[in-house]
């Protein structure tokens, strides 16, 4: 069961009061105490700058939209109308200084939500930071892990962004060419080109399909920040999930990145810049030609957009009739995105359900040999796909049904294996409950 009235098994689950401490008063303690907190409180402020300068905030969709996750992550939390203001001001603060220093700012889409709210999450960052600097001792723990909470989506897409850039040079080529034959293989009757460019021309046909998978693929921090921030409401009501989604999504990130380096990848938009979606290239003229690629990073294979999206869907669908549906619409217009906008090839879609079942397993609290069953068998998956990307073993698959065959059963395999495992978990609750 993913969603069940059972007692946790964890001493997270607070009330509102206690969740929400109030700050020692400030000069209640030593002048030297409360000095060092200013300082504390300072440095925050200060990293907070260099971050979005940094990573240049105001172009940056990714960035922008994590920092907004931590606005409406701290929006979740119920905080007083004194710290919502001071956030509201800390933000304007951060704004004026980015754009006072000529911050880039691109238009892009979401621009209009990401890029303000972008300044109020840090303003939120920097009021959860200085409750927990100035809170009493016994309200210390529960004050942090608040700040950590809201913080833990924009230091997860800050530290992405800071290690997928320095891993170019250690993969200077890359394996577009095959996932590209091998996309083409996909093609039937009456599709005409690889999965990429036919969902690219329909953005082009469709400008109102490309406007919404524009802002479904950018908005992905804000929407795992919100069902995380769901996932910390539930828990105050005693609903009982049976995985932490905080620390799936962090696993994944981290897992991510290093099967990057096993077949490094980047999208048909940065292999045929000139091409895409319009001309489709001849397999023939790059059968043999190795891919190196422009700099650009190389987070293709596997797509952890649409793995963080489908585990998001797994993990809610049972929960609200109304928040399975828009999962469901939000994992669906995500993977037409990562195509449609040449970011991705279907082939890095087919190889992120194996890797979402391996962690899906891996985090689950209950134990059990079909556990491991499944966290082996979505790993040998994953391995054996990019293994056989990466020596061209996989070109040897015949066009056609034999490659949609090999695609449905990576797909089907994982789907049965986490029905399975959840279906386990609801007869063991049903069995603890009786």
């Amino acid at each position: 069961m993913n969603i069940a009235s059972l007692k946790p098994d964890s001493n997270e689950v607070l009330t509102s009061a206690e969740q929400f401490p109030a700050p020692a008063a400030i000069g209640s303690r030593p002048a030297a105490d409360d000095l060092y907190s200013w300082m504390q409180l300072l440095a925050t402020a200060l990293v907070l700058i260099l971050i979005a300068a940094i990573l240049h905030i105001g172009e940056a969709a990714y960035i922008a939209f994590a920092f907004t996750g931590a606005f409406v992550t701290h929006l979740m939390f119920h905080p007083a109308r004194r710290d919502l203001a001071a956030s509201v001001l800390a933000g304007a603060g951060f704004g004026a200084i980015y754009y006072l220093h000529h911050g880039a700012v691109l238009d892009f889409f979401g621009s209009w939500i990401g890029i303000p709210g972008a300044f109020l999450g840090m303003g939120s960052l920097l009021v959860l930071a200085g409750q927990w600097i100035w809170a009493a001792p016994d309200q210390k723990q529960r004050a942090l892990g608040l700040a950590r909470d809201a913080a833990l989506v924009p230091l997860l897409c800050v530290g992405s962004m800071l290690v997928v850039g320095p891993a170019i040079a250690l993969t200077p080529k890359t394996y577009d060419h095959v996932l590209y034959i091998f996309d083409a293989k996909f093609v039937m009757a009456g599709l005409a080109g690889p999965p990429s460019w036919v969902a690219g021309r329909a953005f082009h046909e469709h400008a109102w399909l490309y406007r919404v998978c524009g802002y479904v693929y950018n908005s992905l921090p804000l929407g795992l920040a919100i069902c995380l921030a769901l996932q910390w409401r539930d828990r105050l009501k005693n609903i009982w999930y049976p995985l932490d989604l905080r620390w799936l999504s962090i696993t994944l990130g981290c897992a991510g990145f290093l099967l990057y380096q096993v077949c490094p990848a980047a999208g048909p938009v940065y292999l045929f810049p000139k091409q895409f979606p319009f001309e489709v290239p001849a397999v023939a003229s790059i059968l043999a030609a190795p891919a190196w690629m422009q700099a650009v990073p190389r987070n293709g294979m596997p797509s952890l957009h649409f793995g963080w999206t489908l585990l998001l869907f797994w993990n809610l669908r049972r929960r609200v009739w109304w928040i399975a549906l828009a999962a469901g619409a939000y994992v669906s217009l995500t993977a037409l995105a990562t195509l449609g906008l040449g970011e991705h090839y279907l082939a890095d879609l087919m190889a992120a359900p194996p890797v979402a079942l391996a962690l899906q397993a891996l985090w689950l609290r209950r134990r059990g040999a079909l556990r491991w069953i499944a966290i082996a068998t979505g790993t040998a998956i994953t391995f054996a796909w990019l293994i056989a990307f990466r020596t061209g073993a996989a070109l040897k698959i015949p066009a056609g049904a034999a490659t949609w065959i090999a695609a449905g059963l990576t797909v089907l395999i994982p789907a049965i294996l986490a029905w399975r495992l959840e279906y386990a978990v609801d007869q063991r609750n049903s069995a603890e409950g009786d």
